[in-house]
């Protein structure tokens, strides 16, 4: 079922719901793993090229302090991250990979890179680069305004039987 477009409806709703199916998506594609959610911080972790914070990963996924320590804490407990102390700063832990998370990685790029396509199918590959840059530049002009901060975090369902 698609969603019918009403242009009195904020456009955040829409991609709101966007989020929403490509998440179930690939929470469904990735269901035999022992986690259902927060891929996105184990991509980061692995991406970026200097040691990961509790901080950065807050910063550059728009997560706030207390869900974050939520996520590490579910991500520790399933084996898939650990934190170190950053031996120049007491204060502050670096957020490392184990085993079992870099184990899963390659699957889940695959299976971001095959949502990837399914999501863009019918658009040309110039639409869909024009289309990035156009939502990094929404994004840009939404973070230059006045603004509260508000946080999102999609879980599967729990469905009673």
């Amino acid at each position: 079922m698609s969603i019918t477009v009403c242009n009195a409806l904020p456009l955040g709703r829409f991609l709101a719901i966007l989020a929403k199916s490509y998440f179930g998506a690939l929470t469904k594609r990735l269901e035999h793993h022992e986690i259902e959610r927060y891929y996105s911080v184990l991509i980061l972790i692995d991406k970026t090229e200097h040691p990961c914070t509790q901080q950065f990963i807050c910063s550059q996924l728009k997560i706030d302090k207390v869900s974050m320590v939520r996520i590490l804490d579910y991500l520790s407990q399933k084996d898939f991250i650990e934190k170190q102390l950053n031996p120049a700063d007491r204060r502050e832990h670096f957020i490392v990979l184990k085993k079992k998370a870099v184990k899963i990685l390659p699957e889940l790029y695959v299976a971001i890179e095959e949502l990837n396509s399914a999501a863009m199918k019918g658009i040309p590959a110039d639409e869909q680069k024009v289309l990035l840059a156009q939502i990094a530049t929404m994004h840009s002009n939404l973070e230059a305004l006045p603004n509260e901060k508000i946080y999102i975090n999609y879980q599967k369902a729990n469905r009673k039987k």
